[in-house]
């Protein structure tokens, strides 16, 4: 049977449970701009009533209600769109990552422009062509060699530019090692608290939210499976191995390969970690594949220029009316690549060993014009002329270009999408919040009203009963 104070009992039980929700209220409205919040709800339930059902009292005819319990406060999430919100971000991460590097690439062109290897290139052929003209000038054979020089030294900045984005993606490999290792170590720790916390029976939303952070910043970084544990851990898997699995984690590491890049291995036994996806992924496949393509078209590109040239020189005389081939002036080019292609420096030394002729006598600039209509030879591939091809290479380039930032850019509205569908969800909308907050104030309210009745109530028994007759 219930004691007089019962209907106080049962008011503070409301005064408990509405101060538990406007404090959770207050909890979301302080956090609506954090960064992957999410919005938190009291769970009330009315409290066992009054007699339990195995109680002994058969003599009650009815149950009473004993008023209200805050259970438990929950997030309000759906694994399926968190799920989804840390798979696009993965994806967006790896879409922007290839559009930045594709960027830099246009930049090293610097096409079109008078500083770019076009311009060098046509500047290289004029000065053959201005040879025919003044063969016997040590200022025009100068000016040819400088104009070589130029042509060298584009290529060979672009083979160094292109060595110097290498080293820069494999340096934000390497960077990325310590940023997973914390990562993992930290979600390891953060599944101990919420395991220990569950067996307790406590909800760890925000620490929950804290460790889904973490996985979608490992997302972004390459692709990782989440799998969750009935005692409220989870597991992240890279591949087809743990990264984390409960409190523990596992490390990875950078090891270097043998052209001197690294890729990222598990410490434990040097097997490779599979990428998957993720701005890493997209960053191996920029440093391995593309940029290495690109620079084996522009060391073709180097190599059959740099042949034809040689080949047409190595049959003309220098300016004494000697024969160059077996000498020292054989060859006008050195080397064969973008990163060693360079003008011979016996002819730097001597300009009149330049063979612009073909040893006909005075005035025959022959070889020079042999070299010249190079311009117009389809020498490449016997369809493209070398100027086509090269812009036949940075078309290319921006033809990837444009098609990757069309690519990060609909990943991006795709992500966005996802992003206010979580938020939909998830998310705290400030209205809603003050709406739940005012209800909780009234329902707070009127439940210290019913504390204050039921005292009068208690005080008029207390002060007043017992008094007749005396």
């Amino acid at each position: 049977m219930g004691s007089t104070f019962f209907g106080l009992q049962i008011a503070f039980s409301g005064l408990k449970a509405q101060r538990t929700v406007m404090e959770t209220i207050s909890h979301n409205i302080a956090n609506a701009s954090t960064p992957g919040y999410t919005r938190q709800r009291v769970v009330l339930s009315t409290s066992p009533p009054y007699p339990l059902e195995n109680s002994l009292y058969f003599y009650v005819k009815h149950q009473q209600g004993t008023g209200v319990d805050a259970a438990r406060i929950v997030r309000v999430a759906d694994a399926f769109v968190d799920g989804q919100l840390r798979e696009q971000e993965g994806l967006l991460a790896e879409k922007r990552q290839m559009a930045e590097v594709i960027a830099q690439v246009e930049g090293i062109f610097g096409e079109p422009g008078e500083q770019g290897l076009g311009a060098a290139l046509a500047a290289f052929f004029n000065g053959w062509e201005e040879l025919t003209l003044n063969p016997d000038s040590l200022a025009v054979r100068r000016s040819l060699l400088y104009q070589g020089e130029a042509l060298a030294g584009a290529f060979q900045r672009l083979g160094r530019q292109i060595a110097a984005l290498q080293g820069n993606l494999d340096f934000e490999l390497v960077s990325s090692v310590a940023t997973i290792n914390q990562h993992a170590a930290y979600i390891a720790d953060i599944n101990g608290k919420i395991r220990r916390m569950a067996g307790s029976g406590v909800n760890a939303n925000d620490l929950i939210d804290e460790r889904d952070r973490l996985v979608t910043e490992l997302r972004r970084l390459l692709s990782v499976r989440v799998v969750e544990q009935e005692n409220g851990e989870i597991a992240v898997f890279v591949g087809n191995r743990a990264l984390v699995f409960g409190d523990s984690s596992y490390r990875v590491d950078a090891q270097q390969m043998p052209g001197g890049f690294h890729r990222l291995v598990w410490a434990q036994d040097g097997r490779p970690v599979e990428l998957g996806g993720g701005s890493l992924a997209a960053a191996v496949r920029m440093r391995d594949e593309y940029l290495p393509g690109l620079e084996e078209e522009l060391n073709r590109l180097v190599s059959t220029l740099a042949s034809r040239v040689n080949s047409l020189h190595a049959e003309g005389y220098d300016l004494r009316g000697d024969p160059v081939a077996g000498t020292p002036f054989e060859r006008f080019f050195l080397g064969s690549t973008v990163r060693d292609v360079k003008v011979n420096p016996d002819l730097l030394a001597d300009p009149s060993g330049i063979a612009a002729s073909l040893g006909s006598g005075p005035g025959d600039v022959e070889n020079a014009r042999r070299i010249a209509s190079l311009r117009d030879e389809t020498a490449m591939f016997g369809t493209y002329t070398f100027l086509d091809y090269y812009r036949g290479v940075v078309a290319r380039v921006g033809t990837d270009a444009r098609a990757m930032f069309a690519e990060a850019n609909n990943t991006e509205v795709l992500a966005r999408q996802v992003r206010r569908w979580r938020e939909s969800v998830s998310g705290v909308n400030l209205d809603e919040e003050m709406i739940r907050l005012q209800e909780a104030l009234h329902a707070y309210q009127a439940a210290a009203r019913a504390v204050t009745i039921m005292d009068d109530a208690i005080a008029t028994i207390i002060q007043n009963m017992g008094i007749v007759g005396r």
